[in-house]
Protein backbone atom coordinates (compact mmCIF):
# COMPACT_ATOMS: atom_id res chain seq x y z
CA UNK A 1 0.00 0.00 0.00
CA UNK A 2 0.96 3.34 -0.74
CA UNK A 3 1.50 6.25 1.82
CA UNK A 4 -1.58 8.42 2.61
CA UNK A 5 -1.21 11.99 1.28
CA UNK A 6 -1.54 14.83 3.77
CA UNK A 7 -3.35 17.85 2.52
CA UNK A 8 -3.27 20.82 5.00
CA UNK A 9 -5.83 23.92 4.93
CA UNK A 10 -5.12 27.29 4.49
CA UNK A 11 -5.86 27.80 8.09
CA UNK A 12 -3.47 25.36 9.50
CA UNK A 13 -0.42 26.90 8.26
CA UNK A 14 2.62 28.62 10.08
CA UNK A 15 1.37 32.55 10.31
CA UNK A 16 3.24 34.60 8.34
CA UNK A 17 4.83 37.65 10.49
CA UNK A 18 5.51 41.24 9.25
CA UNK A 19 7.93 43.20 9.40
CA UNK A 20 7.33 46.93 10.77
CA UNK A 21 8.21 48.68 7.76
CA UNK A 22 5.12 46.57 6.34
CA UNK A 23 2.65 47.78 7.87
CA UNK A 24 0.12 50.52 6.58
CA UNK A 25 -0.08 53.73 9.07
CA UNK A 26 -3.94 53.55 9.27
CA UNK A 27 -5.51 56.52 10.90
CA UNK A 28 -8.28 54.50 12.58
CA UNK A 29 -6.05 53.34 15.17
CA UNK A 30 -5.78 57.69 16.44
CA UNK A 31 -6.77 58.17 19.91
CA UNK A 32 -8.61 61.64 18.76
CA UNK A 33 -11.04 59.50 16.21
CA UNK A 34 -11.43 57.26 18.39
CA UNK A 35 -12.58 59.48 20.87
CA UNK A 36 -15.02 61.19 18.38
CA UNK A 37 -16.57 58.04 16.97
CA UNK A 38 -17.39 57.27 20.31
CA UNK A 39 -19.13 60.59 21.39
CA UNK A 40 -20.72 59.87 18.04
CA UNK A 41 -22.49 57.23 18.86
CA UNK A 42 -23.48 58.13 22.10
CA UNK A 43 -25.19 61.46 21.66
CA UNK A 44 -26.63 59.22 18.40
CA UNK A 45 -27.82 56.50 21.05
CA UNK A 46 -28.97 59.04 23.47
CA UNK A 47 -30.73 60.60 20.94
CA UNK A 48 -32.93 57.62 19.92
CA UNK A 49 -33.66 56.42 23.42
CA UNK A 50 -35.01 59.90 24.09
CA UNK A 51 -36.97 59.98 21.36
CA UNK A 52 -38.45 56.53 22.39
CA UNK A 53 -39.14 58.09 25.62
CA UNK A 54 -41.27 60.96 24.27
CA UNK A 55 -43.28 58.63 22.05
CA UNK A 56 -44.31 56.70 24.84
CA UNK A 57 -45.16 59.53 27.11
CA UNK A 58 -47.22 61.09 24.21
CA UNK A 59 -48.80 57.99 23.54
CA UNK A 60 -49.81 57.58 27.63
CA UNK A 61 -51.02 61.26 27.02
CA UNK A 62 -52.85 61.36 23.99
CA UNK A 63 -56.89 60.24 24.37
CA UNK A 64 -58.93 59.68 20.97
CA UNK A 65 -61.41 62.03 19.72
CA UNK A 66 -64.34 59.63 18.72
CA UNK A 67 -66.09 59.62 15.42
CA UNK A 68 -68.78 62.07 16.86
CA UNK A 69 -67.84 65.80 18.61
CA UNK A 70 -70.80 66.50 20.50
CA UNK A 71 -70.72 66.39 24.18
CA UNK A 72 -74.73 64.55 24.48
CA UNK A 73 -73.53 61.30 23.11
CA UNK A 74 -72.66 58.55 25.35
CA UNK A 75 -71.67 54.53 24.65
CA UNK A 76 -72.98 52.20 27.34
CA UNK A 77 -70.56 50.45 29.84
CA UNK A 78 -71.91 48.63 32.72
CA UNK A 79 -74.91 49.19 35.33
CA UNK A 80 -73.79 49.73 38.89
CA UNK A 81 -75.38 50.23 41.72
CA UNK A 82 -78.55 51.77 40.39
CA UNK A 83 -76.58 54.01 37.98
CA UNK A 84 -75.60 53.23 34.33
CA UNK A 85 -72.15 53.84 33.52
CA UNK A 86 -71.61 55.19 29.94
CA UNK A 87 -68.32 56.68 28.26
CA UNK A 88 -68.56 59.73 27.01
CA UNK A 89 -67.36 59.33 22.93
CA UNK A 90 -66.19 62.77 22.35
CA UNK A 91 -63.93 62.81 25.84
CA UNK A 92 -63.85 59.21 26.65
CA UNK A 93 -64.50 60.03 30.11
CA UNK A 94 -66.84 57.86 32.50
CA UNK A 95 -69.65 58.86 33.49
CA UNK A 96 -72.16 57.60 35.84
CA UNK A 97 -75.87 58.26 34.78
CA UNK A 98 -78.39 58.74 37.76
CA UNK A 99 -81.42 58.13 34.71
CA UNK A 100 -83.86 55.26 36.17
CA UNK A 101 -85.52 54.65 32.75
CA UNK A 102 -82.33 54.04 31.10
CA UNK A 103 -81.20 51.72 34.15
CA UNK A 104 -84.29 49.95 33.96
CA UNK A 105 -83.90 49.89 29.99
CA UNK A 106 -80.46 48.45 30.94
CA UNK A 107 -81.39 45.75 32.95
CA UNK A 108 -84.39 44.63 30.57
CA UNK A 109 -82.02 44.26 27.67
CA UNK A 110 -83.15 46.73 24.92
CA UNK A 111 -79.87 48.85 25.81
CA UNK A 112 -76.91 46.73 25.69
CA UNK A 113 -73.15 47.22 26.19
CA UNK A 114 -71.33 49.20 23.47
CA UNK A 115 -74.71 50.98 22.35
CA UNK A 116 -74.61 54.37 21.85
CA UNK A 117 -77.33 57.20 23.55
CA UNK A 118 -78.25 60.33 23.09
CA UNK A 119 -79.11 62.79 25.83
Amino acid sequence: MGRKRRYYREDRRRPEYLEDDDWEDDEEDDPGDIDRSVRKTSWGLLAVLSFGVLLSIAQALYVPSGPLSTGDTYRVVSVSRGRLQAEEIGTGRIINLDDQTLVRAALDGTIKRGDVIHR
